[in-house]
């Protein structure tokens, strides 16, 4: 029988990464002390490797690439289940609904961060 843990969510209002984290789900933005500002803030994503592929590329978000989902990109996915998110269907709705409505969605509890 599996558990499924819920992580507490916060209130994010900034841009989305190429990675397609919703910020507020993350724990390094929601903890206590000394708290991520999110990707909004500038030369955060900098170094990331899915932002540096996309700006390359010409691109905003992974999804837009021909060979979305990477074997990378599966990896490191796969890595972020245990705090919660599906970074694979954070890009997938992303696609469809824009990163205004995805924020919203996330933002309104329409969106849970649920490991199993």
């Amino acid at each position: 029988m599996s558990t499924v843990e819920t992580y507490y969510i916060k209130q994010y209002q900034g841009i989305v990464p190429a990675c397609g984290v919703f910020c507020g789900g993350c724990p390094n933005y929601v903890r206590d002390r000394k708290p991520c500002p999110g990707a909004s803030e500038a030369g955060r994503c900098d170094q990331c490797k899915f932002y540096l592929c996309c700006t390359e590329r010409g691109l905003s978000h992974c999804f837009e690439c021909e060979i979305f989902p990477c074997k990378q990109f599966k990896r490191f996915a796969q890595s972020w289940k245990k705090y919660g998110q599906d970074f694979i269907a954070n890009q997938l709705l992303l696609k469809e609904v824009g990163e205004k409505e995805f924020l919203a969605q996330w933002n309104a509890g329409e969106r849970q961060c649920e490991a199993l």
